[in-house]
């Protein structure tokens, strides 16, 4: 079954997720047009492709990420679409021994070209809403224990801090 013009712009953004967190800057890359603007946190970035996927490249400063998004609009028109979508960002960030996680709430303002049957990224408004800093514990392991013995009151929540 062909995929509709909303379900690919959908699993376009989904693979810019997941290009950046891979750290896949060709997948990254291949989102955008040659031709892209780009505005990340009141930075405007140099027009074209390889301008805005080397500033996405700062993601390699973190030890870890994950770009989870939310809530999105898509209105198509022909061979053009517009997006907004709400998105958390977490990164994690190596302070000596320790480690810590930047979460961002973000907005993405998209326009998107629609050529040779593939959609684009065009014109990507990124807005910084919210962060916040929290420590973060890298492999903490499973959430559970169980006894099984009481399967009935053994389920309780290992706390990370018992490592």
């Amino acid at each position: 079954m062909a995929e509709t013009d909303h379900e690919a712009v959908r699993n376009l953004l989904g693979r810019y997720a997941r290009a950046v967190d891979l750290r896949d800057f060709e997948a990254v890359g291949n989102c955008f047009t040659e031709d892209a603007i780009a505005s990340y946190s009141g930075l405007t970035i140099p027009q074209g492709r390889s301008h805005i996927v080397n500033h996405i490249k700062g993601v390699e400063r973190t030890v870890h990420s994950q770009h989870f998004n939310y809530a999105m609009t898509i209105d198509v028109d022909g061979d053009k679409a517009k997006t907004l979508s709400y998105s958390i960002a977490v990164l994690i960030q190596e302070e000596g021994n320790a480690h810590s996680s930047l979460a961002r709430g973000l907005t993405y303002t998209d326009e998107l070209r629609k050529s040779d049957g593939k959609w684009q990224i065009s014109n990507r408004l990124h807005t910084a809403d919210w962060q916040w800093v929290l420590p973060a514990f890298m492999h903490p392991g499973g959430m559970w224990e169980v006894d099984p013995k009481d399967a009935k009151t053994s389920t309780i929540f290992r706390n990370v801090f018992d490592k």
